[in-house]
């Protein structure tokens, strides 16, 4: 891998800045990108590790925070909530990931951005267990911030929210017990159906 290379595959990742998700940013006055969303999510990783209910490689949590959403450059953003588990996003996000990374191709870097995708995917380890329910519980935190947006906007329930968020309690009970807390706020003031 040259410097070349390395550039190129600096103004493709560059791309998640243009990628924009459902939620807003806490201020509530745009969407935040995917680059803000994995930026914001290392840095849950290093605030909210000691809540993780396994010890965690806090600096392994944080390269996978940052790498986890990086097929979004091709793939997009996909509403948690009208996601299916299916082969076709796995293979679509798969050739996401090997476009993104084509300019760094076959290089030591290339292939630890792909182990460390795929570790979050399968989600059986320690660090991706903790990663992938903050993952989930920013974006709800983000709704809790901003008066319900995208709960609204969908018409999400709270039951829906705790069905397809209950692996929360795998990555952190402290942090389950409060997302419970804050989607029961959520309903009173009639953010969240």
């Amino acid at each position: 891998m040259n410097l070349e290379n390395s550039l190129q595959f600096l103004s493709e990742i560059d791309k998640l800045k243009d990628t924009y998700r459902q939620c807003l940013i806490m201020s509530g006055e745009r969407e935040e990108n995917t680059a803000e969303h994995s930026f914001s999510l290392a840095m849950a990783a290093m605030s909210l590790s000691s809540f993780s209910n396994e010890p965690i490689d806090v600096s392994k949590t944080i390269k996978m925070a940052l790498c986890h959403d990086i097929v979004e450059v091709y793939a997009g953003d996909k509403f948690h909530y009208h996601k299916e588990e299916s082969e076709n996003l796995d293979d679509e996000e798969a050739k996401a990931l090997s476009k993104v990374l084509e300019p760094i191709a076959g290089s030591k870097l290339a292939k630890e951005i792909t182990d460390i995708w795929n570790e979050f995917e399968s989600g059986d380890t320690p660090e991706s267990r903790f990663l992938r329910g903050i993952d989930r519980f920013l974006p709800m935190y983000h709704n809790y911030k901003t008066g319900g947006f995208s709960w609204k906007k969908h018409g999400i329930t709270k039951d829906q929210a705790l069905e397809k968020n209950s692996h929360i309690e795998l990555s952190s009970s402290e942090v389950w017990k409060f997302t419970k807390s804050m989607l029961d706020e959520s309903q009173e003031k009639g953010w969240i159906g």
